[in-house]
């Protein structure tokens, strides 16, 4: 009989402790379960944090101009439109670069310094914001930039021999009317310069190794047709660029005299 008792005191005494096991196991799950969403919840706030602290994306692109001092060579692009926001593109190049030959400067390293930041969005045929501002334009030691234009300076021509030109232009006329592209002309001469945008896709431009001209884009319709084209621009005929609707610093620009 105290056999019996035994064990059954022994079973009662298991039952209790399996019970005490099972809710200390409840609550490890339970802790376990808030430890994990607090992981998740610090997680996440480190993401967003990163994602925040990002600096914005610079995408560089170097480019190198042979051809003559004597011209400026056509650049052309698109800024992005509104789908990426509002488009960044500086322009620059460090006075000493090119020094080892000396194409502007033969008696010294300092040859061409420029600084020009824009913004800008989407192009003239395009339906968002359509615009160009110069936030800052600074050279120093010698000119570098002609003919900046939101639509990119160009002549035109023909497609189809049996249509007019497109709004009445004049065969082989110069304007800023190349309505698919913004555009400008940089000198040329042996001359480096760095693109710095925020978004991607290089710039196209005119390498200099002929005086030529580069197609930009054509477009036909049913009553008219167009072909933009650039060619170099002679030294003698440089526009500076003056359009500065917000400035920061150097406005109004004044070329200088020498």
């Amino acid at each position: 009989m105290a056999l019996e008792q035994d064990i059954a005191n022994l079973i009662q005494s298991t039952d209790a402790l399996t019970a005490v096991v099972d809710n200390k196991a409840q609550q490890l799950d339970s802790q376990m379960a808030a430890f994990d969403a607090r992981i998740a919840k610090k997680e996440q706030d480190v993401d967003e944090f990163i994602q925040e602290a990002m600096p914005e994306t610079r995408y560089v692109q170097d480019i190198f101009i042979g051809g003559s001092k004597d011209y400026f060579y056509p650049v052309w692009w698109r800024f992005p439109n509104n789908a990426a926001g509002g488009g960044k593109l500086t322009v620059a190049r460090h006075y000493s670069w090119n020094s080892d030959t000396k194409p502007l400067n033969s008696t010294s390293g300092h040859q061409a310094g420029l600084l020009l930041e824009l913004e800008g969005n989407a192009y003239a045929w395009d339906g968002d914001a359509n615009f160009m501002q110069i936030k800052r334009f600074h050279e120093r030691y010698n000119p570098t930039v002609s003919h900046l234009s939101f639509s990119a300076y160009s002549k035109v021509e023909k497609v189809d021999a049996d249509k007019p030109l497109y709004v009445g232009r004049d065969d082989g006329s110069v304007g800023a009317w190349c309505y698919r592209y913004n555009g400008m002309y940089l000198r040329g001469g042996g001359l480096k310069y760095r693109f710095i945008k925020n978004w991607k896709g290089d710039v196209s431009y005119h390498d200099g190794n002929d005086n030529l001209r580069r197609e930009l884009t054509e477009a036909s319709f049913a009553n008219s047709s167009v072909r933009w084209y650039a060619e170099p621009i002679p030294f003698a005929e440089r526009l500076a660029p003056t359009l500065s609707t917000i400035p920061y610093a150097n406005h109004p620009y004044t070329p200088p005299t020498a």
